[in-house]
């Protein structure tokens, strides 16, 4: 449960003039929660395919197969890799935002208790000495409002703005990525120039060997596995569409 300004501090607040951060660290962890699931959703999709492009080996066997596992390899472990490394950056990036928030508020928290007990005893000191120590009460609400504004622009323009918002831009590229199916696309075309016929096809090679039906029945798994890639995004999108920090 997200942390909040105790009752009894709130006149001290007020009396400060400021405002409690209106930031739920509750919600940015449940966003980071969002995009650790996008990201294990994609790496299970990346693996089921790699598994696809692997069986092609036993019904496919000419160069153009070796060709198209290579291009496989090297752009599922540039792009997808890239893809689920940078959301599990954006995780950790909000889960310290998350914490950074509960520090501050504590801070904060800690600061007003400290001035609601000095200015009881101030206004205490007021009422034995006929007001003379009203002139201390104005600089205690001077100094904690200094000290509390501090905490809180810090909680706004260094862990809200820096941290949250850097980790926005990335992640809104990965989703965008994952919605294209750029990992499947360049494999996708090398199966689409292979002969549906057995017939020879380009880099077939001296061994070369084909199955068409069962070809065929790979490619379409691997154009489910790209649908599948889209719609973790989809359903992502639709998940942190729904969230506030606030």
């Amino acid at each position: 449960m997200a942390i909040e300004l105790p009752d009894e501090l709130v006149w001290v607040l007020d009396l400060l003039g400021l405002n409690w951060p209106q930031v739920n660290e509750d919600k940015v962890r449940e966003f980071a929660g969002h995009v650790r699931h996008f990201a294990t959703n994609l790496d299970s999709t990346h693996e089921k395919a790699s598994v696809t492009i692997r069986q092609m080996a036993e019904h496919y066997q000419a160069d153009s197969y070796e060709q198209l596992a290579q291009r496989w390899t090297k752009m599922s472990s540039g792009h997808m890799s890239e893809l689920v490394e940078v959301c599990g950056t954006v995780a950790t990036v909000l889960d310290v935002a998350a914490d950074a928030i509960v520090a501050a508020k504590l801070a904060v928290i800690t600061e007003l208790g400290i001035m609601a007990a000095e200015f009881v005893a101030a206004q205490a000191a007021a009422v034995a000495t006929l007001g003379a120590a009203e002139a201390a009460e104005a600089l205690l609400i001077e100094a904690t409002k200094r000290i509390v504004n501090r905490l809180l622009q810090e909680l706004e323009d260094r862990i809200i703005g820096q941290l949250v918002e850097q980790a926005i831009g990335p992640l809104e590229q990965v989703v965008e990525r994952a919605v294209s199916g750029l990992v499947f696309k360049g494999v996708q075309a090398a199966l689409d120039g292979v002969a549906p016929a057995g017939g020879a096809a380009g880099g077939a090679g001296s061994q070369f060997r084909i199955h068409p039906e069962e070809l065929l029945r790979h490619s379409a798994k691997l154009h489910g596995h790209a649908e599948e890639v889209v719609g973790h995004a989809h359903k992502f999108a639709a998940a942190a569409s729904g969230v506030s920090f606030s």
